[in-house]
């Protein structure tokens, strides 16, 4: 049995204005490659990638009237847990009372994460998904 180690570096990114949905298939492979390198596999590298999308996604939709802001994206194992944390500079925007055939982001991510908590203020948005960590549970990590 080997013996729980520490995690590789976080994953910082920062995504800048108009280009930031030409930017999001980008960033799908660096996450999958980074939550890969923690030890996760399958289902749990494809639910933290699309979490992931999901909340820049709503960045580049929704934070900026202008479109013209950034994104800021970390990606950290906690403890017992991988935190991903996704920023704006922008201004929220409630969800519309019926958005049609958009506006779940936040239920995907919701339903992807095992926890979820988003953070409104003057300086922005902060939207923070959690998964536990396999091996937390079992008490070893997986030999990298």
């Amino acid at each position: 049995m080997s013996a729980p180690a520490s995690g590789p570096h976080p994953l910082r990114l920062r995504l800048t204005g108009p280009s930031l949905p030409a930017q999001l298939p980008e960033v799908r492979s660096r996450m999958a490659a980074w939550a890969g390198a923690i030890g996760l596999t399958g289902d749990a590298v494809d639910d933290l990638v699309l979490a992931t999308h999901e909340a820049l996604a709503n960045v580049a939709d929704h934070a900026y009237a202008d479109g013209d802001g950034e994104a800021l994206l970390d990606a950290e194992c906690r403890g017992e847990e991988v935190v991903v944390a996704v920023r704006d500079r922008g201004r929220w925007r409630p969800p519309l009372p019926d958005p049609g055939w958009r506006g779940r982001g936040l239920l995907i991510i919701q339903g992807l994460a095992e926890r979820v908590e988003v953070h409104h203020g003057a300086a922005g948005t902060t939207v923070e998904m959690h998964w536990p960590l396999p091996w937390a549970r079992n008490g070893y990590r997986p030999a990298r």
